[in-house]
């Protein structure tokens, strides 16, 4: 079977084709260099991992919750510090990135229409949604791999 725009859509959201991936970008970075904000740069690693995860948490809660209220921008969705306070803090942020494109996956192959309009979205339909949430991603990974560069911590 062809891939439909559903599956390609869904693929996007992990694959590695024209960038390298959330997983790669974050893949053994020491403990001591997460919080670390190099020269020139707004962001550590820790600042982009979370932003990443709290923007990705609102926008499925946006598609998936009639009660959805938007939080303050800018200051609730990035961390009040540059480094994670413990390392179990990291690894869980992490792992609910990936939690969290699962869900995306999960989202636009299953919906009956993704095309379809958000009931309480205004005129924003889940499919732009997801494509946001893919674009950010995305976005914040070419964040991420320079932060590592300029750290001395990127081989890739």
């Amino acid at each position: 079977m062809p891939d439909t725009w559903r599956t390609i859509v869904a693929a996007a959201l992990d694959a590695r084709e024209a960038h390298v991936t959330f997983d790669l970008a974050v893949a053994d970075l020491a403990p001591d260099l997460r919080g670390v904000r190099p020269e020139g740069l707004p962001h550590s690693a820790w600042d982009l991992v979370e932003h990443v995860r709290i923007a990705q948490g609102d926008l499925i809660a946006y598609m998936e919750d009639p009660a959805y209220v938007a939080s303050a921008w800018p200051e609730a969705y990035w961390p009040s510090t540059s480094a994670p306070p413990s390392e179990a803090a990291w690894d869980e942020a992490v792992a609910a990135v990936g939690r969290g494109r699962a869900r995306l996956q999960e989202l636009v192959l299953d919906l009956p229409d993704p095309t379809a309009t958000i009931p309480w979205g205004g005129e924003h339909t889940y499919l732009r949604s997801i494509l946001v949430a893919l674009d950010h991603e995305a976005y914040h990974v070419g964040q991420l791999v320079l932060v590592r560069r300029l750290l001395g911590a990127w081989s890739g």
